[in-house]
């Protein structure tokens, strides 16, 4: 049954952590069936998209994206979100499938924005991460959100925390020109703002990651190439 919130997870490689992510969904939809779900086969060169045409069947509340050749994780969200708009949903957000954030956060934030949508236009949630993993990752937080903030005039913290949730017309107008890579966050918390929309935060709890590991995150020097990435895209946007 077609609810009106729809969450995109892009799935990339994501072959070991599918079992499990299948089964938080189902979680949520014991819960709450207004929340659906698109999963995103993002090029994966593993077993994924053979594993998701297998177990989603009959789930109603999943639909599958496939994309033949990875563009970047924001090409992949950006595919999901467009499905997701076609199908005339009233609320669209995207978060990872990595199962590092809690399920539950997709609950939270459908709250926070039921509590609040009759009060502005336009709304744009995001998760803003704690617990951390390492003082390495807080460092470069706190340099990316500097960086961010002075450059584009505003407060910009924890780019890069997800879940995110917005309204379908605002989603509509924060993805044009979004990147294919990993900037795709950092553009749409930008244009959002720039829309002059209401931002909202809220604490997300993140976990280990259980199985795989990042594709772009091994050490230090991994950190450095990404922060030269984000200055680069977001002196862009």
């Amino acid at each position: 049954m077609k609810g009106d919130y729809c969450f995109v997870i892009p799935c990339y490689n994501e072959e070991k952590n599918l079992n499990l992510l299948i089964n938080e969904l189902k979680k949520v939809n014991s819960i709450d069936k207004d929340i659906n779900f698109i999963l995103v086969d993002n090029g994966s060169v593993d077993n994924t998209r053979k594993f998701l045409n297998k177990e989603v069947k009959g789930l109603d509340f999943i639909s599958l994206c496939e994309i033949d050749i990875n563009q970047g994780m924001g090409y992949g969200i950006k595919e999901g979100l467009n499905k997701a708009i076609e199908n005339d949903y009233k609320f669209v957000g995207w978060t990872h499938a990595d199962l590092q954030i809690p399920f539950e956060s997709i609950l939270r934030i459908k709250k926070i924005m039921n509590e609040n949508i009759d009060n502005y236009e336009n709304i744009y949630i995001r998760g803003n991460r704690k617990n951390r993993d390492s003082k390495i990752s807080i460092f470069f937080t706190i340099m990316m959100a500097t960086y961010t903030s002075l450059l584009k005039k505003g407060f910009y913290w924890d780019i890069t925390g997800l879940p995110a949730l917005a309204n379908k017309d605002l989603i509509s107008e924060i993805i044009i020109g979004s990147p294919h890579g990993f900037g795709f966050d950092v553009h749409t918390f930008v244009h959002a703002k720039r829309k002059k929309a209401k931002i909202i935060r809220f604490n997300v709890y993140f976990k280990a990651r259980e199985f795989g590991e990042s594709s772009w995150d091994h050490g230090f020097l991994s950190k450095i190439k990404m922060s030269i990435y984000y200055f680069k895209v977001i002196f862009k946007i």
